[in-house]
């Protein structure tokens, strides 16, 4: 028998029993039939153009919902069930390549982002044999070409938007009709809002079910009766009268309100507030476009000056040591940069088409490794290509307070990005004394306590049995932490830690620092970096709330170019840990 590649999808009933038909009618196997299916899909698809290819009209609703009970509430009874897939070795690769990703899904990730791209395969494969629906699709175009499908996605999006989105979207409209007038130019802010509207639009987005309710009631509005036909076409092209329904959509009053159109298509959704999420979406389209900004600078000549840059968000300054820089390639690193990345004497860090060898030093043949470095880039081994840029982030911080704080108006407030490294480890390699490692651990234990009492004061009065258990095991954490969860209140033991003093890791190799600690530094620098950007967004989610609301659907000059964080370079310099003021935050 042929190897195959086992896994499983979950389809409604109603696929199921389309998929008996089609066995039914072509005398195969449920198993044998999948694969011809998934076959004729993959070679069908592979032949379009991408904005040509079809998507089931379930994928853009996402529908049947993953489930987390039994029920799919919107079918009002059990709709999906597993279909055991037993495909030839690369088919399923290839199908999901050909399948649809709504902006911000993942395979691995929060059950609300997850992309389901192998169904999508299985139920347009099916589909386009033999349509079928139920209760829930009937009436709805069984599938849609990519393009529609992506501004039904962008319409459901516009009409769900949260203030902290429409901050940012609708100033990127505003900077666009402003640009279309003779001699029109960005300016660098404007520049970047607009880079980050468009990552917002097109790669960064929030999800949850009242998201997608919302695109079946813009589904059956737009894609049922007689002007159906003529409205896929209008979701297909997105042109002027889709980005007028898009921007009618976004519409709020003065008080946050939603409009007319907004209520048409949201009637029946809970009154959960999303602004968290979309203030945190705002934040990750903001860092991706700083991701950007960050490589380039990293990779580009004016490292090469020792320039520092503050990285927003979330504030953090990096500095490049005097000479490094890096070398770009096309494609794959030739040699000896290959060999070079290979032993670990420099990173190989992927930049689209292109790869960049760092760091390199001038030398009299041309460029050269960094003496000394790989005990540090050692800390980046397994680490995935995309993660590799954020590596070198982690190792040029600068986790040193402000010098001039002392001058400033805040200089009492406390430091916004600290590297806090192990008190035990500390003191192994000579950093600390013993007696200060004690000092620290006493601190640690006096602050889990202090934890473990507002758990004992967050149990109502009307469970004294609940709080004298939790009284009774406060000498055992692990039992401590169980009887925490019942609360649901979030308890974690306060570790021993020792604030690093120095600057970044990389300029440790300047002091003859040892190999074994250049990587210990290196690992928890890293560590730090994203505990830091976690901080950041969720601060990033509360200030959303907290953020004056603003009308967001004049056509009225906002004035939010202005607004928006822009990167900084200092020539001389390096500047404080300061975090993004609340008017520099674009929600």
């Amino acid at each position: 028998m042929a190897e195959r590649e086992e896994t499983n999808v979950r389809l409604p009933v109603c696929a199921h029993n389309a998929l008996a038909v089609i066995a039914a009618r072509r005398g195969c196997s449920r198993d044998e039939t999948v694969r011809q299916l998934l076959s004729n899909y993959v070679a069908r698809q592979e032949q379009l153009s991408e904005p040509d290819r079809l998507s089931h009209i379930a994928t853009v609703l996402r529908y049947p919902t993953p489930q987390r009970m039994k029920m799919d509430t919107r079918a009002g009874r059990s709709t999906a069930t597993p279909l055991r897939l037993r495909l030839p070795p690369g088919i399923a690769l290839r199908a999901r390549a050909m399948s649809l990703r709504l902006p911000g899904q993942s395979v691995r990730t929060h059950r609300d982002y997850q992309a389901r791209l192998l169904t999508d395969a299985v139920m347009t494969a099916i589909a386009l044999d033999e349509p079928f629906d139920d209760d829930y699709l009937r009436g709805l175009p069984p599938t849609l070409r990519r393009h529609a499908a992506m501004g039904l996605w962008h319409l459901a999006a516009a009409a769900t938007s949260t203030l902290p989105e429409q901050a940012v979207l609708l100033a990127a409209e505003d900077v666009r009709n402003a640009l279309r007038a003779p001699g029109g130019h960005p300016n660098h802010a404007q520049q970047r809002l607009l880079r980050v509207a468009e990552a917002l639009e097109n790669d960064i987005a929030w999800h949850s079910d009242a998201r997608f309710k919302v695109a079946t009631a813009i589904a059956r509005d737009l894609l049922t009766g007689p002007k159906a036909e003529a409205n896929e076409v209008m979701l297909y092209e997105q042109g002027t009268a889709w980005n007028e329904l898009r921007l009618d959509l976004a519409i709020t009053d003065e008080d946050g309100g939603s409009s007319d159109l907004r209520m048409q298509y949201s009637t029946g959704l809970t009154s959960y507030d999303w602004t968290g999420r979309g203030g945190t979406a705002v934040w990750r389209a903001e860092r991706a476009v700083e991701v950007e900004k960050f490589e380039a600078w990293l990779t580009g000549d004016e490292v090469g000056t020792a320039a520092t840059r503050v990285v927003r968000p979330p504030g953090w300054s990096v500095a490049v040591p005097d000479g490094w820089r890096a070398a770009v390639f096309r494609g794959t690193l030739p040699e000896p940069h290959a060999s070079w990345a290979a032993v670990g004497k420099v990173l190989a860090v992927p930049l689209g088409n292109h790869v960049a060898a760092w760091p390199l030093q001038a030398a009299a043949d041309g460029v050269t490794p960094i003496p000394g470095i790989e005990p540090l880039l050692k800390a980046a081994d397994g680490l995935r290509p995309d993660l590799v840029s954020g590596f070198a982030e982690a190792i040029l911080i600068d986790w040193r307070a402000d010098p001039d704080a002392e001058h400033e108006e805040e200089a009492d407030e406390p430091a916004q990005f600290r590297l806090l490294l192990p008190a035990d480890d500390a003191m192994r390699f000579g950093l600390i004394t013993e007696d200060e490692r004690q000092r620290l651990l006493a601190d640690a234990r006096l602050a889990t306590s202090m934890a473990m009492e507002q758990v004992i004061e967050s149990v109502a009065e009307d469970e004294p049995e609940l709080r004298a258990e939790l009284q009774r095991a406060r000498a055992n954490v692990a039992r401590f932490r169980r009887l925490a969860r019942t609360t649901g209140v979030r308890f974690t033991v306060v570790p021993a830690m020792w604030p690093w003093p120095g600057g970044s890791v990389v300029e440790e190799l300047a002091t003859c620092t040892s190999g074994e600690v250049l990587h210990w530094l290196a690992v928890w620098a890293l560590k730090a970096r994203q505990r830091a950007l976690e901080s950041s967004m969720e601060q990033a989610w509360q200030q959303a709330f907290s953020r004056p609301r603003r009308t967001s659907g004049t056509r009225r000059d906002r004035d939010l170019a202005d607004d928006l964080v822009t990167s900084t370079v200092i020539r001389r310099r390096p500047m404080s840990f300061e975090m993004d003021s609340d008017d520099e935050m674009p929600f």
